[in-house]
């Protein structure tokens, strides 16, 4: 749902309003491309940061600190109506845009369940306890199994949405499978790293704590598993 709004005035001017939250890298972006409803319709208008009041964009703070996530401010900011880009065209660009994005957050998804699994499977293979190596113990070993099978699954979900991405209807079903799947098998493994690295993985000197942050952060951009479902409901059933 969109509700920044624009505003046309006099003089081919258009006035904006509304807030945006978890922008990222915005601060460092020398083009923005805001998304906001003009007459009732989606349009997309394109900013640059002279056209930002002092204090408009500001430093989030957010579950993953290695991501620079800001709020930005559309109150009081006017640009030429020249920056509105094609409105014919801006809610099919909003489409795929939010389809590429939760592609991209899928891979990086996987790639990080995968990177998880690794690094949990290395301290289960060198941790000993009992006089035996924990890893041993089928306690830790069945979820690992679980981690992996999960992993698979996402992995092939993405590989699946990356090659029908431009097909219509399949497209949007696979990428919202390869979404929903990653979410999953990223918290997952994020989870049992932490839980199987003992008093350790709940510390900041445990590098788990880092796979689970970036597992909720995905998931609080363009949707969660559980909104994915919801959609793939709708064009399932």
């Amino acid at each position: 749902t969109i509700s920044a709004a624009a505003r046309r005035g006099d003089g081919g001017w258009l006035s904006l309003s509304g807030r945006k939250i978890l922008v990222s890298d915005a601060g460092a972006a020398r083009r923005l491309i805001v998304a906001v409803r003009l007459d009732g319709a989606p349009a997309l208008v394109l900013l640059t940061p002279e056209d930002l009041p002092a204090g408009a964009l500001r430093r989030e703070t957010v579950i993953d600190e290695t991501r620079r996530s800001f709020s930005l401010t559309l109150d009081g900011v006017t640009v030429a109506e020249d920056r509105l880009l094609d409105p014919d065209r801006a809610g099919a660009t909003l489409e795929h845009l939010h389809l590429a994005a939760n592609l991209l957050a899928a891979a990086d998804m996987v790639g990080g369940t995968q990177a998880c699994i690794d690094y949990t499977l290395d301290y289960l293979r060198t941790r000993t306890q009992f006089g035996k190596v924990i890893g041993s113990y089928q306690a830790l070993k069945h979820p690992m199994v679980d981690a992996y099978t999960r992993y698979e699954q996402a992995r092939s979900h993405l590989y699946s949405a990356a090659h029908c991405f431009n097909e219509q209807g399949t497209g949007e079903i696979a990428v919202r499978m390869a979404k929903a799947a990653a979410d999953g098998a990223y918290s997952f493994a994020a989870d049992r790293s932490i839980q199987f690295h003992g008093g350790f993985g709940f510390t900041w000197d445990c590098d788990a704590q880092l796979y689970r942050r970036r597992a909720i952060w995905h998931a609080a951009q363009f949707g969660d598993a559980a909104f994915h479902r919801k959609k793939l409901a709708r064009l399932l059933f």
